[in-house]
């Protein structure tokens, strides 16, 4: 087995394992567990650079159970940067931008979510966020 497989497989590793502590952080509202779960993810990103799934449940994890919407925003760019047309990505995107602050960066990703996103309950938060961000952004310029 050669050196690059061998990596493949620990990341694969990581990814799962982290998996299962965000899973434990759910069922038992253990904060460490989502740590441990990031620390794994960050673990398969570094053996697997361009894991794109790694980097979006890293990104997930990071605005939705630990609120750090930077780190989210950062993993779900990459996440882009790799596959430009997935389309969950944009929106968790919009949600973490939300998160760190960056609202004219989460409204671009809202009304692209609209053009490429399929999810009916997605698309409605999608245009309920427009709305609020648009009046937000507005009462800001005055």
């Amino acid at each position: 087995m050669g050196r690059k497989t061998v990596r493949k497989l620990l990341a694969w590793f990581y990814h799962r394992r982290g998996m299962a502590f965000r899973h434990w952080g759910h069922q038992y509202g253990d904060e460490e567990s989502y740590r441990q779960a990031e620390r794994d993810f960050s673990r398969a990103i570094a053996l697997e650079p361009t894991f794109a799934q790694a980097l979006y449940d890293r990104g997930l994890l990071r605005w939705r159970e630990l609120g750090d919407g930077v780190g989210a925003e950062a993993d779900l760019t990459r996440v882009l940067e790799l596959k430009p047309d997935w389309a969950e990505a944009r929106f968790n995107r919009a949600l973490a931008r939300e998160v760190a602050g960056n609202l004219a960066g989460a409204l671009a990703d809202f009304q692209c979510y609209l053009t490429e996103g399929c999810d009916p309950q997605w698309q409605e938060i999608s245009r309920r966020q427009i709305a609020v961000l648009q009046t937000y952004c507005a009462q800001e310029e005055k």
